[in-house]
């Protein structure tokens, strides 16, 4: 039986340690995923003050020290889930200056489609509840603070991209975003106390029909 070289013994462990490091980050990261899927969950239903990270275990189908191996506090994971759902505005808002690129005609549906398919979510009712809580927990607002930063700072980036394909100015495409996000925030809220999915409709089609004067 012929000897393996010792340069050929040092890259089949390396190539075999690489693969199990792949494996052991792949399931960490389903792991964090999995929490965070519950977390948003949980915060979307009850509320931020009524979470916890053993609840968050629970829904998980976790163990709490897994869990907390990952974030070792409450707010460590709410600022992950911030991170992350302000990421996945970014690439919604992304779709949404292609398609305006596009067509500058499909503000309208682009609108409509940010209704249903961002704001009439887990995700952003979840960051609604951080928020709130904010607004008087400033420990909790400085963990989430860099994650917001970075969000204004990609989408002031996506607007820069946008600027060719439209007539509007900087300033006015940022009030634009910022008056259409405040309203149906609002409106998120507002949903829940009137149960009336018409008359909301109706109020987006007036915002459309504003914002494109």
């Amino acid at each position: 039986m012929s000897e393996q070289a010792p340069g050929q013994a040092s890259a089949a462990e390396d190539g075999a340690d690489a693969q199990i490091y792949s494996r052991r980050r792949e399931k960490s990261e389903a792991m964090r995923r999995r929490v965070c899927e519950a977390a948003t969950a949980h915060i979307a239903e009850f509320g931020y003050h009524r979470t916890s990270v053993g609840k968050i275990a629970e829904r998980a189908g976790v163990s709490q020290g897994a869990l907390q191996h990952h974030y070792p506090t409450k707010d460590d994971l709410v600022a992950a889930l911030a991170e992350r759902v302000l990421a996945q505005s970014v690439k919604w808002f992304s779709f949404a200056r292609i398609e305006l690129a596009r067509d500058p005609d499909a503000f309208g549906e682009v609108v409509r489609r940010s209704w249903r398919e961002q704001f009439c979510s887990d995700e952003f009712a979840a960051l609604v509840e951080i928020l709130t809580a904010c607004r008087t927990n400033a420990a909790l607002l400085a963990r989430i603070a860099p994650a917001l930063a970075g969000w204004r700072r990609l989408i002031d980036a996506e607007l820069v991209e946008l600027l060719p394909s439209t007539p509007r100015t900087a300033q006015e495409l940022d009030a634009i975003l910022s008056i259409s996000r405040a309203m149906m925030t609002g409106l998120l809220i507002h949903d829940h106390l009137v149960k009336d999915d018409a008359h909301i409709d109706f109020l987006i089609d007036q915002w459309i029909a504003l914002a494109r004067r």
